[in-house]
């Protein structure tokens, strides 16, 4: 018996799931700080360009535009984690901005990788 792989009608449709990132500005209406964290459901829209590159088969193109996007974003998250860092020891800082700043973190890191592997796949 044969089993067909899913994957790609998954990532085709999976960067829907960031939609379910707008369930954070609940925030607002319940003052629950963990309702932040719905915001790193934005990170799914990386899969509209994911999704756009999946047929291909890699070769080594694909790996060094791979390559170059990660190090592209990998400043984001060092940054992001400087940030938190840095300014949690202030008095003005609250739990929600350092929590909101780590899910916008992990989002725009996710989704800047994927819009740079494709971009670079493209130019």
């Amino acid at each position: 018996m044969r089993t067909r792989n899913k994957s790609p009608r998954f990532a085709k449709l999976a960067w829907l799931l960031g939609f379910l990132g707008f369930k954070g500005f609940t925030y607002f209406t319940d003052g629950d700080p963990f309702s932040l964290f719905w915001f790193s459901y934005f990170s799914f829209f990386a899969y509209y360009f994911i999704a756009k590159m999946t047929a291909e088969m890699p070769d080594e193109r694909y790996f060094e535009n791979s390559r170059k996007a990660k190090l592209k974003t990998a400043n984001i998250p060092l940054v992001t984690l400087f940030v938190v860092g840095f300014c949690s020891g202030f008095s003005f800082v609250t739990k929600e901005m350092i929590i909101l700043t780590c899910a916008l973190g992990w989002a725009v890191t996710i989704i800047s990788y994927a819009f740079l592997f494709w971009y670079y796949d493209q130019h």
